[in-house]
């Protein structure tokens, strides 16, 4: 999610809170003033701090629940997420912003409530009261979400919601015990934002100091593997290999705009009006008009797709070709077709070129492009994940059977309800290559396998 995208949905809840505001706010003027105070003759004044700060916390709560119901459908089917600390391996492993974002913005998002709630009474400042509150809040609604189908019932959201309450409590609390001169109490009332900054710190600190980046194929959960009948028709080796590890040609957003610039100017467009979208992972480019054009060009490798969107118009339809022709019109957007590549047709006027790790010199060439070719004798839809790589250069892996015993240990990644395996039987074992967050084509072993009467390729870390 980008950051308009962020801002614009707390503008929009924060509209919301404010319209709500209104409408409590005049429902209070007419039962305080006119029936309480003019009708009933009541004496009691209420506080403006206490006013003040309780409107605050209403149009807060207000917030809250909006993005977390209103802002999605009810289309999760309530699934349950008991594994604690899953959306932190989550992050670590894919190393992306918007997996960051999602731990981040849950602890974020509770820390008004912390800050606000110990100024609503003075019962309140005692620490039980806004970390109990928050909890029985947090929890109410993860038990919604988990039955409305809002969302899902996740403990670490639970986690991370109870934790933004604690740092919001703390920086209050600190606040307050730093005016009455109080230095110790306010140190440690700041503690918890000081460390969660501090391991937040040291986690990104130390992915950017290794080598390589995180393989997203890591395991988040174990898979049962206790009652697993496991057969196997190769023989494992307990020796360490020695292979290459290549990096990918990434792009930076300045290399990847003019890439795209290059690639419609070719097709003589004009791109003074191109509107680009920027992700952290990927940007996608628009020529809008009387015909539109869209490229999605991925930053990581330099992969991409183009859409040509007048093959939706009703005279358009895809025409069969020779494969040279093909090449020809390919060639104009300057894609070279590698040759000793498998060639295919997909379906009418569809065709896709593969090749599978061939090595040439120092370079891994792995991937594919698929082609649409339609009757006006244009090329209108491209699918261009034909890669190559770099040679960084040979690093040891871990043996065979040092790979399998993780296999038997559940130490893959399985998507299954129950996460657990009755019959396992492994066809082949390889050497195959998997892309990192940073960009290098790591080796992991790739395990040709059925798994209870499915096809299924396990992979497994070979660093």
């Amino acid at each position: 999610m980008r950051l308009q995208e962020i801002i614009g949905i707390v503008r929009e809840y924060f509209l919301l809170a404010f319209m709500a505001l209104i409408v409590l706010g005049v429902v209070f003027f007419i039962g305080y003033f006119i029936v309480y105070r003019k009708l009933l003759k009541g004496k009691k004044r209420l506080p403006k701090k206490q006013l003040f700060f309780g409107g605050l916390f209403i149009g807060y709560v207000i917030m809250v629940l909006g993005v977390t119901f209103l802002n999605r459908g009810s289309d999760f089917y309530g699934g349950m997420n008991l594994s604690f600390f899953s959306t932190y391996r989550e992050a670590w492993y894919n190393f992306n912003v918007r997996h960051w974002q999602f731990v981040i913005l849950n602890i974020v998002m509770f820390v008004p409530f912390g800050i606000l709630f110990p100024l609503l009474y003075s019962r309140f400042k005692r620490a039980i009261w806004t970390i109990g509150v928050a909890f029985f809040f947090t929890l109410s609604i993860e038990i919604s979400q988990f039955i409305t189908g809002y969302g899902n019932f996740d403990i670490d959201d639970l986690f991370n919601n109870l934790l933004g309450a604690i740092i919001g409590y703390g920086i209050t609390n600190g606040f307050i015990t730093m005016k009455e001169k109080r230095i110790k109490p306010s140190l440690l009332s700041f503690s918890p934002l000081l460390l969660v900054l501090i391991l937040f710190g040291s986690t990104f600190t130390v992915y950017h100091l290794k080598e390589f980046g995180n393989l997203s194929i890591a395991p988040i959960y174990k898979t049962n593997m206790a009652q697993s009948t496991i057969t196997t028709d190769v023989q494992l080796s307990d020796q360490k290999q020695t292979v290459p590890i290549y990096k990918a040609p990434s792009y930076t957003k300045k290399a990847a705009n003019e890439f795209v610039i290059d690639f419609f100017k070719r097709m003589h467009l004009g791109t003074f009006n191109m509107e680009i979208i920027s992700y952290h992972d990927d940007g996608v480019y628009w020529i809008r008009g009387k015909e539109s054009y869209n490229i999605w060009f991925r930053y990581l490798d330099g992969s991409y797709s183009y859409t040509d969107y007048s093959s939706f118009g009703e005279d358009k339809e895809r025409q069969d070709v020779d494969e040279e022709t093909l090449k020809g019109s390919l060639a104009k957007f300057n894609i070279e077709i590698p040759q000793d590549s498998q060639f295919q047709k997909v379906d009418t006027g569809t065709y896709e070129w593969t090749v599978d790790k061939k090595v040439i010199g120092k370079q891994l060439l792995n991937g594919s492009l698929t082609a649409s070719y339609y009757n006006d004798d244009t090329v209108k839809v491209i699918d261009n994940q034909l890669v190559t790589y770099n040679k960084v250069r040979n690093i040891q892996i871990k043996s065979e059977q040092k790979a399998y015993k993780e296999i038997l240990d559940g130490e893959f990644k399985y998507y299954s309800e129950n996460k657990m395996i009755k019959n396992l039987h492994i066809h082949n074992i390889e050497v195959s290559y998997y892309l990192d967050s940073k960009g290098y084509y790591q080796p992991v072993y790739a395990f040709h396998s059925t798994v209870d009467g499915d096809d299924l390729t396990i992979l497994i870390p070979g660093i």
